[in-house]
């Protein structure tokens, strides 16, 4: 929306600009040239800047398409994982990331911003809810910085058809940070959900910036939970923070150092990331992606930024 006004307001001005100089040189407004110099410099710096926009809007787009490209190979990679080890009909799960965005107005509230998310038709269309901190399962996870897995299904019947007055009597705990509205809407749509929280630790005190996010039928939270699905999940969630936040060096080396505890501790880590793995190889992914499943961060393409 700021960018549509940017462009709209620059659009206005240039029109303006030259409305004023096709005035002045049929005779129809008499200035002076000092004005006349101020439109004609102005008309050179409106057209620098509106090519500069569109170079930039260019650039903007193919990173977020490449940034695109790679989250698909990652969730995908999950999908096809949770399918190996649950036996699952993969058209009854769903996998997407959401990242955490804080505004950098004051008062505004924070929220979870869908990156990407991969699924089959079967799944349900998005629900239209403005996920935040507090908010559902997603939302949850966030708040807490820990792995939530609820069977939504279930929890819904348990509650059955209560109305607007029965929801408010409800515990907290009960309503999710949902409103009665968003609960009606949001019925019947999901079964079980599995969420990860993405945790950057690169500085002093680690921090909660998203989350990833499994979808998959009613009932089936015990196949969805196991170590096995859990362990890809954080795998995968891994390699998304990795692109999300590259790493400094000192970041880095802290990060061996946990797969270096994680590995001393059993080799669970060091399993899960081997699966993804496998699967983004079966899957033909781009070498981007193996990358940063392997632990090696996002290498520069030559000539790009990374």
């Amino acid at each position: 929306m700021r960018r549509l006004v940017v462009d709209v307001g620059l659009a206005v001005l240039a029109a303006v600009v030259g409305a004023l100089l096709g005035l002045q040189r049929a005779g129809l407004w008499d200035t002076t040239p000092g004005v006349v110099g101020v439109l004609v410099v102005l008309t050179a710096v409106l057209a620098v800047v509106s090519t500069a926009a569109q170079a930039v809007g260019r650039w903007r787009a193919a990173r977020r398409a490449a940034h695109r490209d790679v989250l698909d190979d990652l969730l995908h990679a999950v999908l096809w994982g949770v399918v190996d080890a649950t036996g699952l009909d993969p058209r009854e799960l769903a996998v997407a990331v959401h990242r955490l965005h804080r505004p950098v107005w004051p008062g505004r509230p924070a929220r979870l911003l869908r990156l990407h998310r991969v699924r089959a038709g079967r799944r349900p269309a998005a629900s239209g809810t403005t996920w935040a901190p507090g908010k559902g399962v997603l939302g949850r996870c966030v708040a807490e910085g820990e792995v939530v897995a609820v069977d939504v299904a279930a929890a819904d019947a348990a509650l059955g058809d209560v109305d607007a007055a029965g929801w408010q009597r409800l515990p907290a705990e009960a309503r999710q940070g949902l409103t009665f509205a968003e609960h009606r809407r949001l019925r019947g749509k999901y079964g079980t959900v599995v969420a990860v929280p993405l945790v950057d630790d690169a500085g002093p005190v680690s921090a909660v910036v998203g989350c990833l996010v499994l979808d998959g039928p009613a009932g089936c939270l015990p196949q969805l939970t196991t170590p096995e699905v859990l362990g890809l999940l954080e795998a995968s969630g891994r390699a998304v923070r990795r692109l999300e936040v590259p790493a400094a060096p000192s970041a880095a080396r802290a990060s061996v150092a946990a797969a270096q505890r994680a590995r001393d501790e059993g080799g669970a880590q060091e399993a899960a990331e081997a699966v993804l793995l496998a699967q983004l190889r079966r899957l033909g992914a781009g070498e981007r992606a193996v990358a940063l499943a392997d632990g090696r961060g996002a290498p520069r393409r030559p000539g790009g930024s990374g």
